[in-house]
Order: structure tokens, then C-alpha cells, then sequence
């Protein structure tokens, strides 16, 4: 028995023993080099009863015709069927009243049909059924083509009727040539306007003044009367203009006949030139008919 106790201590002291070092290892702090990862966090499940399957990606679509639909697909034709029908409806339009663009020209054909008394509408450079109806009036009164066009032959028609209600009458051509040789060699001042001294535009209202005839006072002004002529068209006493100082009509003078014409130039006063010189051919601008006895022109 003392025997049995003897062992039975000992194996409770080996025990003891034994236990001891798990104890500690439990109780003491891990302790390591490297750092501490954060815990991931674990998504929540979409669905406990079924997990949810993805979508399925759509099919490719053709890119030229299966994303369109099908009145975008056949647009190109009937774009053309739209646009045949909308050239066919101006045209019908067009042949009703002969619209033309807007131009200076209709709108100094709608002036001059105010003047003449054949329409009373106000000048916008565009064909309507009142300038159209005007020009009907007034080709069938002077015996032209009565199509309410704004042709070469009515304008040039036009122009001319309203110049003779308008332009300078009873003064002849002559009479302003002889008038501007007698201020031969006054000299040139600019901005004069009397015979101690002229400018270009200054001597030729001058002349004009002195056979009773109204010029206004500037260059660009006075190319802005009358009517327009070609150099084979011009008469004694038509306006020559020139472009020399400043563009446009910055120099006139009074056409004498043969090719020549008086004015005031700035390096020797009232002179006679000629339209050949070289100076003045290059410089060549344009004319003007200002007198109603030089005549109708016609081409």
C-alpha cells in the first residue's frame, strides 16, 4: 500500500510538471515582428436561399444596321423623294413670281419705279409680286417683252426714264467744255472751291454751278448721279472718275471729247489730259452721265 501511495504522488508531481509550461504559453501575449493585418471584412451573401447568378452580356450589334431602325436605315431615299419635292414646289413658286437673289441692281429698279410712279414699295433688293406687277406696268407702257423680269433691256429702259425726270435737262455738253476751258491754269488747293483755287470735285461743281446746274459737292457724291457709260459711250460733258488718293472715286474731271477731259490736278491746276496718258489709263475709275441731252444710251 505505502507503495502504491508513493507512485501515485509521483505521478501526480509529474503531472504538475507537465502542465505547467501550456499553462503559461496560454496566459502570456503573442508576441511577433511583423504587423497585425486587418481582419477582411466578408460580403454579405446577396441571397441565402438561391446565390444569384450574373447577367449574361448582351449580343454584339452590327454597327451599321442592326442598332438602326428601320426608317433611319432607308433615310438616304427618302431624303431624295423630300428634296425632288421641294425643288419641284420653288420651282412652281419661281414661275409664279420670277424671284431673283437681292442685288443692288432690283433695288435701284425699285427706286427708280418710285420715281416713275409705278410702285410705291419701299426698296429692299428683293423680287416680290409688287415689284414683279410694277414691272409689268412698265415694260407694256414702253413696249418691251412684258415678263415682269428685271432684264437688261428694262433696266437699262428704267434707269433712263427715271434719269430724264430726275437728271440735269436743258444744259448741252458743250456749253460745260467751254465753261471748264476758261478756268485753264487756276491752281489746285485742296477743299477749294473757287477760282483762287480748286480741288478735283470743287472745279467741277463750279462749272456746273456756273450753267445753272446742281452737282453735289464730293467726288464719290458726284459719281453717284446719272447714269452709267462706257468710254465708247461717252459725250462731251459726261463725268470721268478716277481712283488715285483713296479707293473709289477720288478724282474727276469734265470729258472734253477726243479722248481727253478737264480737271484739277495737284501739280498743275486746271488742266486738259488725256485718257491714253498712262497715269490716268491705270487709274481709270469710271463715268457718268449727268445731262439729259447727251442722249439715251444704248448698247
Amino acid at each position: 500500500m505505502k507503495m502504491k501511495k508513493k507512485l501515485a504522488s509521483v505521478l501526480t508531481v509529474i503531472m504538475l510538471a507537465c502542465s505547467l509550461p501550456w499553462q503559461a504559453q496560454a496566459a502570456a501575449p503573442i508576441v511577433s515582428n511583423k504587423p497585425h493585418k486587418a481582419p477582411v471584412a466578408t460580403p454579405p451573401a446577396v441571397s441565402e436561399a438561391r446565390p444569384v447568378k450574373a447577367a449574361p452580356e448582351p449580343a454584339a450589334v452590327k454597327t451599321d444596321t442592326a442598332a438602326k431602325p428601320a426608317a433611319e436605315v432607308k433615310a438616304p431615299k427618302q431624303a431624295k423623294k423630300t428634296a425632288k419635292k421641294k425643288s419641284k414646289k420653288t420651282k412652281e413658286k419661281q414661275s409664279k413670281v420670277q424671284v431673283q437673289q437681292s442685288n443692288w441692281r432690283l433695288k435701284v429698279a425699285q427706286q427708280k419705279l418710285q420715281v416713275l410712279g409705278f410702285s410705291d414699295e419701299r426698296p429692299s433688293g428683293r423680287m416680290t409680286e409688287a415689284t414683279s406687277t410694277a414691272l409689268k406696268s412698265f415694260q407694256k407702257q414702253h413696249k418691251l417683252n412684258t415678263d415682269g423680269e428685271l432684264n437688261d433691256a428694262t433696266y437699262q429702259k428704267l434707269t433712263w426714264e427715271a434719269f430724264a425726270k430726275e437728271g440735269i435737262p436743258k444744259v448741252k455738253g458743250k456749253e460745260i467744255v467751254s465753261r471748264a476751258a476758261k478756268y485753264k491754269g487756276v491752281p489746285y488747293v485742296f477743299g477749294g472751291t473757287t477760282t483762287k483755287g480748286f480741288d478735283c470735285s470743287g472745279y467741277v461743281q463750279y462749272v456746273f454751278k456756273d450753267c445753272k446746274a446742281k452737282l453735289p459737292r464730293l467726288a464719290d457724291e458726284q459719281a453717284l448721279q446719272g447714269i452709267f457709260v462706257t468710254q465708247k459711250q461717252l459725250r462731251p460733258g459726261d463725268l470721268v472718275f478716277f481712283t488715285t488718293y483713296a479707293a473709289g472715286a477720288s478724282h474727276v474731271g469734265i470729258y472734253a471729247g477726243d479722248g481727253q477731259f478737264w480737271s484739277a490736278s495737284s501739280s498743275k491746276g486746271v488742266m486738259l489730259s488725256s485718257l491714253k496718258d498712262d497715269y490716268w489709263k491705270q487709274r481709270y475709275y469710271g463715268a457718268r452721265r449727268v445731262l439729259i441731252t447727251n442722249g439715251e444710251v444704248y448698247k
